[in-house]
């Protein structure tokens, strides 16, 4: 649950396993963004990719999925569920069809990457297949990260974390 990453910074985003072409390049671009942040600390950090498809996305596919792209189970983490559960917090606490109105509420699959702050509220949605949509999200985790750390400043934050000011 969403209770086991207590007090980080969450980049979520929601797939299925069988489909050929969307998920495999979100997949893809959440690798980067988890090598993005692989040589600092990422105990503030982590990625969840959520299956919509519980039905067919056993345990077992979902491990065979993540090792198709390399992912680090300590940082990025390949979950379903319930399926009402997953919905229902997709739809009314996400507000993925209100983020992309493509959604179909039946069925929902978006190419957006969810970032959810400390306390899992959403804190933006970015299009995983647009660079510069990464690229903003890569500089808003560390601000998301910083409510964390009040009482440092934000230089002294940026050279923990990144080894520089």
């Amino acid at each position: 649950s969403l209770d086991d990453s207590k007090w980080r910074v969450i980049v979520l985003d929601c797939f299925f396993t069988r489909f050929p072409t969307v998920c495999p390049g979100m997949a893809i671009a959440m690798k980067k963004l988890q090598d993005a942040f692989k040589k600092n600390d990422t105990s503030f950090l982590q990625f969840i990719s959520v299956s919509i498809d519980p039905w067919h996305d056993s345990v077992p596919q979902l491990r065979k999925f993540a090792y198709r792209f390399n992912a680090s189970p300590d940082t990025w983490w390949f979950v379903t569920g319930d399926k009402k559960e997953i919905y229902d917090f997709a739809l009314q606490e996400m507000k993925a069809s209100v983020a992309d109105t493509l959604v179909d509420t039946g069925f929902i699959h978006t190419s957006l990457f969810f970032l959810l702050d400390r306390e899992k509220i959403v804190g933006g949605f970015y299009d995983g297949f647009d660079s510069v949509a990464q690229k903003k999200l890569v500089r808003d985790i560390p601000l998301l990260m910083l409510e964390k750390e009040r009482k440092k400043t934000f230089g002294e934050f940026l050279k923990e974390l990144f080894g520089r000011s």
